[in-house]
């Protein structure tokens, strides 16, 4: 029988936030079980680069068939085009979410494991048993995100003519950077849903309740948020730059060579998605982050 509201969390509805703490003890998770969490994050973002260029092949072959300037003419073909790439975006974002449910799975019974078992796949579990109410998280938070990017480009289009595209071209870049983070922090409030779900919250009960758990944390959401996102985009880059240096020029122009790029900027991407995952799953139990069981000098009120 599935509850509606976790015992912990009522144990500790009173308890006052502590957002310096939960990013402490994030991290410090982070750095102890580094190695599972690779063990974790590796595989899915190597199979969320390889969905992403799949999607992107597909898309390009199919309107390599239609002439640019008859483009306008054949909405079923824009149709099926951004269908599949949103399909693609959103078959990344589950995986995303199957992956924060693994996290949650080895965050709460971290202490019975040691630093030797990062590839156990029963790691899994709970998110298999769970499968279908993670899926409908995954599709309420993405559409959610996609709302709040929708809004957002159309708050910027109004800027833009009031103030002057002339202006602005040069920072639109950074302004896009800013409002992906933006949507992302606000989105993040129903992170801790998926946690709750694996818990046996049921999933209505789960996202209402991941609301009100993020009060007083929106400002340690938004640094895990700008450090997962901020730290992806410095990977790749880093992963680009760094293979230039170091790959001759005439083997940069084989066809393996965007294949091998793509692999390594997703296995660099790993290692600094997880402490978003991690803050999820402890916001989500407010008894184990205020018994923590991590060392006792590491905390802070």
């Amino acid at each position: 029988m599935e509850s509606t509201w976790p015992p912990a969390s009522q144990a500790e509805a009173e308890a006052p936030p502590r957002p310096r703490f939960l990013l402490q003890q994030v991290h410090l998770l982070y750095r102890k079980q580094f190695w599972t969490w690779f063990g974790i994050m590796a595989p899915t973002s190597v199979f969320a680069g390889v969905v992403l260029l799949w999607a992107e092949r597909q898309a390009k072959a199919i309107l390599r068939a239609v002439p640019l300037p008859e483009i306008s003419h054949h909405w079923d073909t824009v149709v099926e085009v951004t269908g599949l790439r949103f399909g693609s975006y959103f078959a990344i974002w589950f995986l995303g979410c199957v992956a924060l449910a693994t996290v949650a799975s080895v965050v709460n019974r971290v202490g019975e494991e040691g630093d030797d078992t990062a590839w156990i796949p029963d790691r899994h579990q709970r998110a298999r048993e769970h499968l279908g109410p993670v899926f409908v998280a995954a599709l309420i938070t993405f559409c959610a995100f996609l709302a709040g990017m929708a809004i957002s480009q159309f708050v910027l289009m109004a800027a833009y003519r009031v103030i002057g595209w002339h202006r602005v071209s040069r920072f639109t870049y950074v302004v896009e950077l800013l409002v992906i983070i933006t949507v992302a922090s606000l989105v993040s409030w129903l992170g801790a849903s998926i946690p709750l779900v694996l818990r046996g919250t049921k999933l209505w009960a789960a996202l209402k309740r991941s609301v009100e758990l993020s009060s007083g944390y929106e400002g340690a959401l938004l640094l895990l948020v700008v450090e997962s996102v901020a730290g992806s985009f410095v990977a790749g880059y880093l992963t680009f730059y760094t293979l230039h240096f170091l790959v001759p020029s005439d083997l940069r122009h084989t066809p393996w060579y965007g294949r091998v790029l793509a692999l390594v900027a997703a296995l660099v991407s790993a290692t600094v998605e997880a402490p978003l995952f991690i803050g999820f799953s402890l916001l989500a139990d407010p008894e184990q982050l205020e018994a923590s069981s991590f060392p006792v000098s590491q905390q802070t009120p």
